[in-house]
């Protein structure tokens, strides 16, 4: 059995999957949307899946610990839900993998780096997260003004800190900005 085979059969074993050739092809998109708020209307169209599929199968890449959906912290429980998620992948590996990064690409055009900045940061959050004696939660933050913070951990007594990651030499006073909005 190839290996492309033997790895839907284990998504296979998760979940019912009608669309297998379309995961791969949904997997590397992902990859190119990682660290943003998540479509799954486009995401769908762009692979040819419907966005309920689309959603589902990144539900099941989820259960394969290969992505991780972060969702939107809010103080109101209800705006929470109907916020967009973003998506992370797990392994910067895998993302720079799939991204087709190379040293020279990163070194050509430096924005390239800040996903994999990210992943790299929120995978090592998880880690401690875990470690961790207390329940924590980590979320996005983003406004209708569009102030965002990258990663929110929040206590089970709705203490937040918020984390800002930036791939640059230098730090200025707007990249604050999300932070105090928080």
């Amino acid at each position: 059995m190839s290996k492309g085979n033997r790895e839907l059969r284990d998504v296979r074993d998760l979940a019912p999957v009608d669309h297998a050739r379309q995961l791969p092809r949904l997997l590397r998109l992902l990859a190119a949307q990682s660290t943003q708020l998540t479509n799954y209307t486009a995401l769908g169209a762009a692979v040819g899946l419907g966005h309920q599929t689309a959603r589902k199968y990144t539900d099941l890449l989820s259960q394969l610990y290969l992505v991780r959906m972060l969702p939107p912290w809010h103080s109101n429980e209800i705006s929470r839900i109907t916020k967009s998620s973003k998506v992370h992948f797990l392994d910067s590996g895998l993302l720079t993998a799939l991204r087709q990064l190379t040293a020279a690409r990163i070194k050509a055009d430096r924005h390239l780096f800040g996903p994999v900045l990210e992943t790299f940061v929120l995978a090592e959050l998880l880690k401690l997260v875990a470690a961790h004696g207390d329940p924590l939660e980590l979320f996005h933050f983003r406004d209708r003004y569009g102030s965002e913070v990258d990663l929110v951990i929040e206590d089970s007594e709705a203490n937040i800190v918020g984390i800002e990651v930036k791939a640059s030499a230098t730090v200025t006073e707007k990249d604050f900005s999300g932070l105090r909005k928080l």
